[in-house]
């Protein structure tokens, strides 16, 4: 299994689709677990209470760690769109 990049309560960013979460846990198998994840494409925070929403591990080479201007908006987004 690929190590993971990414850590609890890291925010994180695919640059190129502008999707942003904040990473709750990793599972045994190997897929991120997610406290919000903010889709870009379609405007929307995602409903984690109700749906279930991971990101394997390979598909963390898409993703950075976000920086403070990008957390900052995420935490907007979730006060805006209600979660977290």
């Amino acid at each position: 299994m690929i190590e993971a990049k990414f850590n609890k309560d890291d925010y994180i960013i695919n640059r190129a689709a502008m999707d942003m979460a904040i990473v709750k846990d990793i599972s045994k198998k190997g897929y991120y677990q997610f406290k919000a994840y903010y889709s870009s494409l379609f405007d929307e925070l995602k409903d984690l209470k109700n749906n279930k929403y991971e990101l394997q591990v390979n598909y963390q080479k898409f993703w950075d760690l976000c920086n403070d201007d990008e957390k900052q908006k995420l935490d907007e987004i979730i006060k805006e769109k209600g979660g977290k």
